[in-house]
């Protein structure tokens, strides 16, 4: 019966993170590039249960059946599937059709991300939207300003002439990738940076978020009812082991 209590509670514990990042989901439906993530769970290792120092049973252990003690966070899996393109008719929007990334120079490195909203700086540099320079094949792109061109290889051009060419990066495993916040992601598993190919790249275009609304509302629901019904089972197993102490106790 205390059992109950333990897989019920690591079962409420699992919903309420779940709803944490479902209820994240759904706050960044509206930021460029952001990629949904899902929380996977795993219960913990079953264990047999024998029956031992039973006088009735003599050099035998027999077997009563596995025991689980409940469920636990197993990893957080970020979906890389295409946003949804929309036209900005800005000249510092860029969208990437096909898998691949930009590349950005950060205080903490090289990192990558599929938010092209980007604009130009003070000293003509192309930068994310929190300062980062997008990186070319030489490094960071400056074009001056707002009056650039980029075709669907990542050419940059202005002036009648060629400044660069994007740096797009593609990875053997994309699972090796992890957020690192402002849809910039880290090549945590330490992979290749491969050239990217297949891919366009569309200027005055911008690709939004992955996340359904209506799907993250349904998991919302279904995670609060999971949630009540764990609730529901303690409040059960708390009132027998009252019931057990205050009836049972005073036979």
């Amino acid at each position: 019966m205390l059992r109950g209590l333990y897989i019920s509670g690591t079962g409420m514990l699992t919903q309420a993170s779940r709803m944490n990042v479902l209820t994240n989901n759904i706050a960044n439906a509206e930021t460029s590039g952001y990629k949904s993530d899902e929380l996977l769970t795993r219960s913990f290792a079953d264990m047999m249960i024998e029956r031992i120092n039973d006088p009735g049973i003599v050099n035998v252990s027999k077997q009563v059946g596995p025991l689980n003690t409940g469920v636990h966070i197993d990893e957080i899996h970020t979906s890389l599937s295409e946003g949804p393109v929309e036209e900005t008719g800005l000249s510092t929007d860029l969208a990437i059709e096909g898998d691949a990334f930009f590349t950005v120079r950060t205080p903490a490195g090289v990192m990558y991300t599929r938010a092209g909203n980007f604009k130009v700086d003070a000293n003509g540099y192309l930068v994310t939207a929190d300062g980062h320079a997008v990186l070319g094949e030489n490094g960071p792109v400056r074009v001056g300003t707002a009056d650039f061109s980029v075709d669907e290889t990542g050419a940059v051009g202005a002036g009648g002439r060629r400044i660069d060419t994007l740096r797009m990066a593609a990875f053997a495993d994309e699972g090796g990738l992890r957020k690192a916040g402002d849809s910039l992601f880290v090549n945590y598993a330490n992979q290749q940076e491969l050239r990217a190919e297949g891919y366009k790249v569309r200027q005055e275009y911008l690709e939004n978020s992955n996340v359904d609304v209506v799907d993250e509302i349904v998991r919302m629901i279904e995670v609060q009812r999971a949630y009540e019904t764990n609730q529901r089972i303690i409040q059960i197993t708390d009132e027998t082991f009252g019931r057990a102490v205050n009836d049972i106790g005073r036979l």
